[in-house]
């Protein structure tokens, strides 16, 4: 049986010649302590159970804090290799731009130089064609000649 404060308040004890019965106020004094001793351990028990509770609600501040550290270095640890790969995207492009801009001026000098040389041909060969005229018209004069002195000699 639990009591309650007003149980215990409001406890009639019958009185017999000399006040209440002993042994009525005995057992009820009896039951009192029962219920208070559960009442302590009950208490003793919470306090435990409150002292865990606290504990892991501790335990879980500390982890939630290491998360919400480590989910702040790995955002900016993401921020960095963004910003790193962005910045190395950015170095390939300029070096690519750089050494297009030279394979393409290699290849104009090379155009230039060819000019240059098929130039340089043509005036050889235009050279070499004018000479070729002389020595033509040389041979031709040369076998002119003699064939006019072949035609003298057969009229001589």
């Amino acid at each position: 049986m639990k009591f309650t404060p007003m149980d215990i308040i409001n406890r009639d004890f019958s009185k017999k010649l000399r006040g209440y019965n002993k042994e009525e106020v005995k057992n009820f004094l009896s039951m009192v302590a029962e219920d208070f001793e559960e009442l302590i351990n009950e208490n003793v028990q919470l306090k435990k159970k409150l002292q865990t509770l606290e504990n892991d609600y501790e335990d879980l501040k500390k982890k939630e804090e290491i998360l919400r550290d480590t989910l702040l270095m790995a955002q900016q640890t993401k921020e960095d290799i963004k910003n790193n790969a962005l910045k190395e995207a950015e170095m390939i492009v300029k070096e690519s731009e750089i050494q297009a801009e030279k394979i393409i001026n290699n290849a104009y000098q090379k155009i230039e130089d060819l000019k240059g040389e098929i130039e340089e041909l043509r005036r050889e060969k235009f050279r070499l064609v004018s000479e070729l005229k002389r020595v033509i018209e040389f041979t031709e004069r040369f076998i002119e000649g003699i064939e006019e002195g072949q035609q003298n000699e057969n009229t001589d």
